[in-house]
Order: C-alpha cells, then structure tokens, then sequence
C-alpha cells in the first residue's frame, strides 16, 4: 500500500462512478435526540426509492460472492498480506472501504491477528472507524469475510460521548443503553501494526469471553458486531437481526441508522432508537 489510503480511495471512486460500478445509496439524514444520546437515522431517499431498492436488493444477494472475483473498478490497494481493499460498491457514505480476504473465508470465522493487521493498517492511514458483521444476525450482508472502515472521526459519531468512556481494562460501558464490553486503547496502537494486531485480537478474545460467547472453534455459531477506532474497541453481542423489520448492523451502535422508508424511520422513532437497540442484543 503506497500513499494516502484516502486520496487513492477518492481517485478510484471518480472512475468507479463514470463506469457505474460504484452505485451510491441516496438518503435523507436527520438528528434525533433521547435524553443524552444523540442518532444519526438516515432513511433512503423516496425520490429516487426505485432505484435504492434495486440496489438494496442486489446488496443482499448471496447467490454469488462479489469479492471473488472483485469488479477491477472497484480495487483501490493490498492492504496487509492476506486482504484487499475495495470500495463499498452500494455505498451510504463516500470512501466506504471493505478489506476482503484475498481467499475465501466465511463471515462466521473469528478474527484472527491478519484481520487486525489490515484494519491497523487502514487507521493508520485514515481516521475513521472499521467495524465487523459477524454474522447473518448482526447484519452480515455477504457470507465472505471482510471488514469495513468508514472515514468517520470516533469524536464525530453521534454516540461519541459515550463511546469515549470505555477505560483501560475491559469492561460495560454504563453509558451506552444496549449490552456490549469494550476497552480504550493506548495512543500509539497504529504505530506497529504487527504488535498491535496481537495486542488487538488478545483483547478481542477477552471481550468475548466477557460477554459470555464462546470462541472455542474457529468457526462459530454466535453473532456479534465489532467496532475499532484508533481510541477504543467495543463488541456488541446479537440476539437477532432486526426490530420491527429494521435491520441493524454495526454502525447502528455508534448513533448511524439506516432505514429503507419513513414508515421505518416513524416507527423506530415512536419505540425509541435504544430500545430497538437494546431489543437486538
């Protein structure tokens, strides 16, 4: 990987969107408050509601895997030894990267130091945040393995008041109103990617075993969301996928919510954005 992972991520989305291979998700965002908490619930754009849906559609379909092989206009780098980077073809927000496994690997293995490695790699580069769907429960869209990384600053999350109160030992974050354990991580872990992918899968294992999953096989059966910024990690254990027809996936549990309609958006509304959130996990 050579040069800023951002600019090259900005260059390839100009040809990728002359070419039509990347298909960006209109939305309508709005801010909506419950007490301290502060979300972020964008809903698809009902002027353009056909073609959202075909894309929305063709997102989720598991007949063929869209990593192997990938669209050439959407690579922008290697990344690591055993990933690469691409655009996230039906993307919501711009330089939505994916680091894939270069060979197949279902979505449902644990993470292993490699994966760390990429996404260390990735924050070294771009402030943002990676997350992970692990699982058809947590919001898994494609069943071959891959990590994504959002340019997003942790401190410009809605939830980022919350998110900034895990400490240095793994623990639940009393602030935050849906189960999960995290820790805060030490200033300098993009420094060796290396030492930090240990030290990152360590904890990762510790988390959870703290929420009580089991991570005794490489392959497993729970479902769980994972997200990592230069400052924290925090999993996210899931019971189910969805709450009254609305999918969550990991950025659900930083304050981003996406929702297909306005009836979507009103009744997530009238239940109360953490209720939801804690209902799926």
């Amino acid at each position: 990987m050579t040069g800023s992972l951002l600019q090259r991520a900005q260059h390839v989305s100009q040809t990728a969107l002359i070419k039509g291979a990347l298909q960006p998700l209109s939305t309508v965002v709005e801010t909506v408050c419950e007490g301290a908490l502060r979300f972020q619930l964008r809903t698809l754009s009902s002027l353009k509601y056909k073609e959202n849906t075909q894309r929305i559609k063709q997102a989720g379909n598991h007949t063929t895997n869209p990593f192997k092989p990938y669209d050439p206009h959407l690579f922008v780098c290697d990344i690591g030894p055993d990933h690469i980077c691409l655009l996230n073809k039906f993307n919501v927000i711009e330089n939505h990267l994916l680091l894939v496994t270069r060979e197949f690997e279902p979505q449902t293995n644990l993470l292993n130091p490699s994966d760390f490695k990429a996404a260390l790699l990735g924050l070294k580069e771009i402030d943002g945040v990676v997350f992970y769907n692990g699982g058809r429960e947590a919001g898994a869209s494609q069943p071959h393995k891959h990590l994504q990384l959002i340019p997003v600053k942790p401190g410009n999350l809605p939830l980022a008041i919350q998110l900034s109160g895990f400490s240095d030992r793994p623990e639940t974050n009393p602030a935050l109103p849906f189960q999960q354990a995290g820790i805060q991580l030490a200033g300098n872990i993009t420094d060796d990617p290396d030492a930090g992918a240990q030290w990152l899968h360590n904890h990762y294992l510790t988390l959870l075993d703290h929420l009580h999953l089991s991570h005794k096989m490489k392959q497993t059966t729970i479902a769980y969301n994972l997200l990592l910024c230069r400052e924290w990690l925090m999993l996210v254990p899931r019971s189910t996928e969805s709450f009254a027809s609305v999918s969550f996936n990991a950025l659900a549990f930083c304050g981003s919510v996406l929702v297909k309609n306005q009836h979507q958006a009103d009744t997530l509304k009238s239940a109360g954005i953490a209720n939801a959130l804690l209902s799926v996990t």
